[in-house]
């Protein structure tokens, strides 16, 4: 899986509730909030953006603050991401609308275990200092792909189904399990290659083993960042 913490998905499944809305809150900035101290420690920093917490609890950071550099007023948003070392927030600066100034990307990570990474992507515009809604990886792929139990030479196979798209076989025998795969434990959101948000949604069994995934592409669209595309592969047998 193309991510920066690649994971090998083994055995027991931590349970971890997800939301199944169709966009993440753009209205959740706390604009009164006062400018981040200096000596206060950034959660992390990538050139002259840095990320501060006002709040750890239970193992999470809450109400997260964007310094860009420049001695103006940092912005707080009603965001969390895990408080454990590795899982940082990533940072990155692109320029998704095309208007010539670069969008500040924060993924953050919701969660994670065995068989379990569930991260957010948070799209912020620097003029405005607002947040743009990201359409939901999860709620779209669930809408998106299907799977279904087929019968060919006298064989039994799982394909996974994406509208328009030739039918994917998966490296299960539904003979041996009697399950299909399910979405929702899995859900990582990265900026790619070709340096636009793109999100990795897995598909597992009910033991946490993955077979598949569904690679979704983003775009701008109206002030929102959008699905453009949407594609599954099967893991490798």
């Amino acid at each position: 899986m193309n991510h920066r913490r690649k994971m090998t998905v083994f055995a027991t499944i931590l349970l971890l509730e997800a939301t199944g809305c169709a966009f993440n809150p753009g209205a959740s900035i706390q604009k009164s909030t006062p400018s981040v101290e200096a000596s206060v420690a950034p959660l992390v920093q990538e050139g002259k953006i840095s990320l501060y917490a006002s709040e750890e609890k239970d193992g999470l950071y809450h109400n997260i603050a964007i310094d860009e550099g420049q001695g103006e007023q940092a912005q707080h948003y009603d965001w969390e991401t895990v408080s454990n070392p590795g899982y940082e927030p990533m940072i990155h600066e692109q320029d998704l609308n095309g208007d010539g100034q670069a969008e500040i990307i924060v993924i953050t990570t919701k969660g994670y275990g065995t068989g379990v990474y569930i991260s957010e992507a948070h799209v912020i515009e620097p003029k405005q200092q607002t947040e743009v809604a990201v359409e939901d990886a999860l709620a779209y792929t669930k809408a998106h792909v299907s799977f279904s139990v087929v019968h060919k030479s006298g064989k039994s196979l799982v394909n996974a189904n994406v509208a328009d798209q030739p039918a994917v076989e998966l490296p299960l025998d539904p003979t041996d399990r009697n399950e299909l795969p399910q979405f929702g434990n899995i859900i990582d959101y990265h900026v790619g290659e070709d340096q636009t948000l793109t999100a990795e949604v897995a598909a597992q069994l009910a033991d946490g083993e993955a077979v598949g995934t569904a690679i979704l592409h983003y775009r701008w669209d109206e002030g929102t960042m959008k699905v453009s595309q949407i594609t599954f592969e099967a893991v490798a047998s």
